[in-house]
């Protein structure tokens, strides 16, 4: 499951809507067409395309590593269906994300601070 911000060069898939002038969701969107910009670059061709859940109006798309290796990623998926607005998705990317963080020792996750500040009461 990815954490928050997006990892910057790590594969990932991210979920958006497709929606129609009114603000309605778009189920069954054709001829899906996804690309990402890096750091003000111009927009490439995404290694796949967006899919919908279901009928729902909300699709995913998977990310590849070198598609979120910039430090701003730009995602647009656009559609041919009539009334179909462009979905155009922005992140800043970062390098360690709220899970790499540390977390009180009891999660298991964590570094040992004592009442010193102290690393595991070196």
């Amino acid at each position: 499951m990815p954490d928050f911000p997006m990892k910057k060069n790590t594969a990932t898939t991210i979920g958006f809507p497709i929606l129609d002038a009114d603000g309605d969701l778009v189920t069954g969107a054709t001829a899906l067409d996804s690309e990402y910009k890096l750091d003000g670059a111009g927009f490439l061709d995404c290694a796949s395309e967006a899919v919908e859940s279901g009928t729902t109006g909300i699709y995913t798309l998977a990310l590849t590593a070198g598609e979120t290796n910039g430090d701003l990623v730009i995602i647009q998926c656009k559609t041919t269906t009539v009334g179909a607005k462009t979905s155009v998705l922005v992140f800043k990317t970062a390098t360690r994300q709220l899970v790499d963080l540390a977390f009180p020792a009891t999660s298991g996750r964590s570094l040992s601070i004592d009442a010193n500040n102290r690393l595991g009461g070196i």
